[in-house]
């Protein structure tokens, strides 16, 4: 007879065996958590259900507003909720999983469950989401320690060796050449343009806005005040 290292409760095995059943509803693109479900799922704090979650969050928040039925804002109600709920690092893996789907359900999480995490938004300008990655400078953590700020500052070191992606061009014309700054997105300014002047655009040579740049600035005190603190 095999030798078991612990004992379950009825209870445990009964959250265990609904937790298996959500996990395979949640694979069902048109079946979305009732309220009840939701319930069950955060006061249980039921972990591994996460991505799937995340997608019928996702889902409802690309939603028009009058498409949106009674589901579709408990997801958007909830999934936040489960978020601050589970294991620190278990949010981020599922967050930070898609950050592309939907910009703004994704920044909007970051910055509401304080979902800051160096090593992710490194990763996010490792895989060329520059852009993404400064617009999640201004979100904050639940507590610091010393080895956040070695983080921090690494990051913050990643953005001062940003790639170049627009260039500085010598255009010839009729009567004289002239240097211009083509944006990353190719549209020709002067060459003293620090960002693009093209409506709709503004970006600088990394690809990054001013407010971007503003928010690397105000990213580097926050590390400085920090570092105050913790000594």
């Amino acid at each position: 007879m095999d030798n078991y290292r612990f004992s379950v409760t009825a209870d445990e095995l009964k959250i265990e065996c609904l937790r298996r059943k959500y996990c395979e509803l949640l694979s069902q693109p048109d079946v979305f958590p009732s309220e009840e479900n939701w319930d069950c799922i955060i006061t249980n704090r039921m972990d591994g259900l996460g991505e799937g979650l995340y997608r019928k969050y996702l889902v409802s928040h690309l939603l028009d507003e009058d498409k949106r039925c009674d589901f579709h804002m408990l997801a958007l109600r909830n999934f936040p909720r489960y978020i601050m709920c589970v294991d620190r690092s278990y949010a981020l893996d599922v967050v930070y999983s898609d950050p592309y789907t939907d910009h703004d359900a994704f920044v909007d999480l970051i910055y509401n469950c304080r979902l800051f995490d160096c090593e992710h938004i490194g990763k996010l300008i490792d895989n060329g989401h520059h852009d993404l990655a400064a617009d999640l400078l201004d979100a904050f953590q639940p507590e610091y320690d010393g080895d956040t700020i070695d983080g921090m500052q690494f990051l913050l070191a990643k953005f001062d060796r940003l790639p170049l992606l627009g260039t500085i061009e010598l255009h010839r014309g009729l009567f004289k050449a002239e240097r211009r700054y083509i944006c990353p997105d190719g549209h020709s300014n002067p060459q003293d343009a620090i960002f693009c002047r093209e409506d709709g655009c503004g970006k600088d040579i990394n690809g990054l806005s001013e407010h971007q740049r503003l928010e690397i600035e105000n990213f580097a005190e926050r590390i400085k005040i920090l570092r105050e603190m913790l000594d």
